[in-house]
């Protein structure tokens, strides 16, 4: 099975080769610009990704969004994480998180399959955690250096690759390759 993925990010390619390593899929990316909605469900800000790339390269696609959402900024980030990363950075949301006990938070996964002429089909994992007193760690993201996930004490910057993905919840990526192992689809 062969997915299209489209995006410009190397990382999202790698860690979609990297859980489906012990499956008969094969992950190919596809660079090319998408108009990104600006809203706060990632579900929608895929969909509307998805929909666009099929329609384009005439091609059943696989399309994704992802934003952090910290409960006590009522969600905030969300969706536009991708936005805020590179100008509020982490010590930006360390200062706003300041003073704040409930740190929790969770890190929203969304994946759009869609097909030319269908409305796309989104598959969602959310990995749960706190965001962390002080930036810590010494690789990744923005948020991998502030994202503390469930069940360990460590920031993700402070984790291997292995590690993290040992927390991180990959229920979409499992739900999009069940569906489309029952269609018999190939992207």
């Amino acid at each position: 099975m062969k997915i299209n993925y489209v995006t410009g990010n190397k990382g999202k390619v790698s860690l979609a080769q990297m859980i489906f390593a012990d499956m008969d899929v094969e992950i190919v990316q596809c660079d090319m610009e998408t108009p990104e909605i600006q809203e706060l469900d990632c579900k929608l800000v895929a969909t509307a990704s998805a929909k666009y790339a099929a329609e384009k390269l005439n091609m059943p696609v696989l399309k994704n969004d992802s934003g952090l959402f910290i409960t006590a900024l009522n969600g905030f980030p969300g969706a536009l994480a991708k936005y805020t990363e590179p100008t509020i950075k982490r010590d930006g949301y360390i200062r706003l998180m300041n003073g704040i006990d409930n740190r929790e938070c969770y890190w929203v996964e969304a994946l759009a399959y869609a097909e030319p002429g269908m409305e796309p089909v989104v598959f969602e994992s959310r990995s749960y955690g706190t965001i962390a007193d002080v930036p810590r760690g010494s690789r990744g993201d923005e948020f991998d250096y502030i994202f503390i996930p469930k069940g360990d004490n460590r920031t993700f910057a402070e984790m291997s690759v292995d590690e993290q993905l040992k927390c991180f919840d990959n229920k979409a990526y499992l739900d999009l390759y069940n569906y489309l192992k029952q269609s018999k689809k190939e992207l």
